[in-house]
């Protein structure tokens, strides 16, 4: 008998295949993903780190990839721990409460005429008055965080009372007043240029030295980059861990399953190395985070001086 001729099976084939492109695609989108998102690549988290603060200055954004953020959004952590205990001080506010059932310094009852009929004059005003004291807070940098937001927004407090004669206060204001700052400080160290309004012509910014171009030149730029990765024993890392600390970031020290240090360098026009810091970075899941609390970033404030 002769042998049956074995016919294709397209079937089987198209199976195939589907299965075959189906794993190619995902490995392709987890390479994408992988390389798109620092989290992934420690190195980069370093290096991201220390770009953010060494550009403008901006120590407080910086925290945005750092252990601060890992569990919540940065700017709800600040809430928690140093906008509400302002607002809701005399309702006996602790990190944690239910704040619907309080009443805070937001309700309109503390609201005055000023606050009701400012147009933003007067917020502008508080927000220059504040400005010197944010500057010298932040002089050394940025990692003792707790003294810097709890000073800062305790002056506010103090400095708004004066000008608009009351004591009302919402998480808006506080975070307008810091931000602002925070955004003045990084021009007083790049320069500005001048601006007009596109639509009434009218120049709403002026032509300024920054620090940076002092010592650098207006045509300086700031490279950063990650060198001399060291494995840190991870038992001993835990040990010397602030535990009670990891807990209001909503992180157990045993989700971190390894911990690396690396020497970032900001380098100039020309590659001369101009600062330089450690900085230790932390594994959770497949993320990687900074330590910013074994990190000091002051070698990167005062690299100009």
């Amino acid at each position: 008998m002769a042998k049956k001729e074995r016919s294709f099976n397209l079937k089987l084939y198209a199976v195939v295949v589907f299965f075959a492109v189906a794993a190619a695609l995902v490995l392709i989108v987890l390479f994408t993903f992988k390389s798109k998102y620092t989290a992934f690549h420690p190195d980069q988290v370093a290096e991201s780190y220390v770009d953010t603060i060494v550009q403008t200055g901006d120590g407080y954004n910086a925290y945005k990839i750092s252990l601060v953020s890992k569990s919540q959004k940065y700017g709800d952590y600040i809430r928690q721990y140093y906008i509400y205990p302002v607002i809701y001080r005399e309702a006996g506010y602790k990190p944690g409460d239910n704040i619907k059932e309080l009443k805070g310094f937001n309700d309109k009852s503390y609201m005055s005429e000023k606050t009701a009929n400012d147009n933003g004059t007067l917020q502008g005003k508080v927000i220059d008055e504040m400005y010197d004291y944010y500057a010298e807070l932040v002089g050394n940098g940025w990692d003792d965080y707790d003294a810097i937001f709890t000073k800062y927004f305790e002056k506010l407090c103090s400095v708004r009372e004066q000008v608009f004669g009351d004591k009302y206060m919402t998480d808006e204001i506080m975070f307008t007043a810091l931000e602002s700052n925070v955004a003045t400080y990084g021009k007083s160290l790049t320069g500005t240029e001048d601006e007009f309004d596109k639509n009434t012509k009218k120049q709403i910014s002026f032509k300024s030295i920054g620090e940076y171009e002092k010592v650098y030149g207006e045509d300086y730029k700031f490279v950063c980059e990650a060198v001399g990765e060291k494995e840190l024993p991870l038992e001993a890392y835990k040990e010397g861990a602030d535990k009670e600390l990891l807990e209001t970031y909503g992180v157990s020290v045993d989700d971190i399953t390894a911990a690396k240090s690396y020497t970032v360098e900001v380098k100039e026009q020309g590659g001369k190395t101009v600062a330089s810091d450690d900085v230790t970075v932390v594994q959770i899941g497949n993320s990687w985070y900074v330590d910013n609390n074994a990190t000091d970033t002051s070698p990167l404030y005062d690299f100009y001086k």
